[in-house]
């Protein structure tokens, strides 16, 4: 298959001339000047639907099949980006409070799809103000914390700290410590030093450990945490510090044979990452765990993203960390100060603040990601 070229002295008599050889639904490509009039690259709406993708029957159909439905993506998204600018802007006269309040999750850092989620379900029934406390009110009902009832640090137990290089398990491992210390007493808290990998992951450790009083103990290898841990049975809490590894390393299934040994993985994710980031490490790391540590929040001026995340994977938020003091700068979580400090965080006038009329693009790029993703899903279900 091959696209035509029709060539006239004008429009009129080129789109004719198309009609008649190709039909009706004959599809327009491209138009250009011609020295003899105009030129017209046309095919058959059916020729193109059969085009075949992966085996063209010669190179130079592939190349032309090539050209056409890259050209055609192209016309398609374009199209996409104006229709959803349109559908934006009648949305925003027809029901501005469902807008406004999607403006609002997006300016915070909250992803689409809660926002779309969240917008759907606004009671139609609210003024202004009722929608914005409406949306506080829901964000802190599904932003899911660690029950007060079930203090980890109080229970007591095997806990592994696991995230990304960076998140800053070892400081938040030493704060831990610190409060197990208050409760138990440093002869019933054990560190274990288990990050193989990063220079001086173990001295940083032993110097939080004779600050504590508490004892510590090498774990350089799977096997060798395997035997140490009978021998520590008989403390009433057991901290571990492990490597940190991006989130798409293979290593960090090393991690989940932690369960295996009875030790509780506690997912330890930096609220100043980008939302991919944020969304990438709560998949690998989160998966399992017993509870999710949020660190870094006085570097995080909007953590919407990290909130965000935390509601979609349901995962239990037990403790933020807002600072490199031991153990000062570490809390309980409190859904209510999150969920404020994360919407006062959209009304932050930033260079990356849209203004009203990057509204409508904004609209459109979002439309053409959920088709882009909706025929991945179709392509990888067929």
């Amino acid at each position: 298959m091959s696209a035509q070229v029709f060539i006239a002295a004008n429009a009129r008599e080129a789109l004719a001339r198309v009609r008649r050889e190709l039909g009706d639904d004959a599809v327009v490509l491209s138009t250009r000047p011609h020295p003899q009039g105009v030129e017209l690259l046309a095919s058959g709406y059916g020729t193109l639907a059969a085009l075949p993708l992966n085996a063209p029957n010669s190179a130079s159909d592939g190349a032309s099949g090539s050209r056409i439905l890259t050209e055609l993506a192209r016309l398609r998204g374009m199209l996409q980006n104006q229709l959803a600018g349109f559908a934006w802007g009648a949305a925003r006269r027809r029901d501005p409070l469902r807008v406004a309040l999607m403006q609002t999750l997006f300016a915070a850092g909250f992803g689409s799809s809660l926002a779309r989620t969240l917008a759907a379900r606004l009671p139609r029934e609210l003024d202004a103000p009722a929608a914005q406390r409406w949306l506080r009110q829901v964000l802190i009902r599904n932003l899911a914390l660690q029950p007060a009832a079930v203090d980890l640090l109080a229970q007591g137990g095997r806990y592994a700290l696991v995230g990304s290089t960076g998140s800053g398990k070892t400081t938040t491992l030493a704060k831990l410590a610190a409060r197990g210390v208050d409760v138990h007493g440093a002869n019933q808290v054990v560190l274990v030093a288990a990050d193989a990998f990063r220079v001086g992951a173990a001295a940083q450790l032993t110097v939080y450990a004779d600050l504590l009083g508490v004892s510590l103990f090498v774990a350089d290898s799977p096997g060798r945490l395997a035997q140490l841990l009978p021998q520590l049975a008989a403390k009433k809490l057991l901290l571990i510090d492990t490597a940190g590894f991006a989130p798409s390393d293979p290593r960090i299934h090393d991690a989940h044979a932690l369960d295996a040994l009875g030790v509780r993985r506690l997912a330890v994710i930096s609220a100043n990452q980008q939302g991919a980031a944020i969304e990438q490490a709560m998949v690998r790391f989160g998966q399992g765990a017993a509870a999710c540590i949020l660190t870094k929040l006085d570097e995080t001026p909007q953590p919407g993203a990290a909130l965000d995340s935390l509601i979609r994977h349901r995962l239990p938020l037990a403790y933020v960390s807002s600072g490199q003091r031991v153990p000062e700068d570490f809390h309980l979580a409190n859904a209510a100060y999150l969920v404020d400090r994360a919407l006062k965080g959209g009304q932050l006038a930033t260079p990356y603040t849209l203004e009203a009329e990057d509204w409508p693009l904004f609209a459109g790029v979002e439309a053409e990601r959920e088709e882009r993703q909706v025929s991945a899903r179709g392509f990888n279900a067929g």
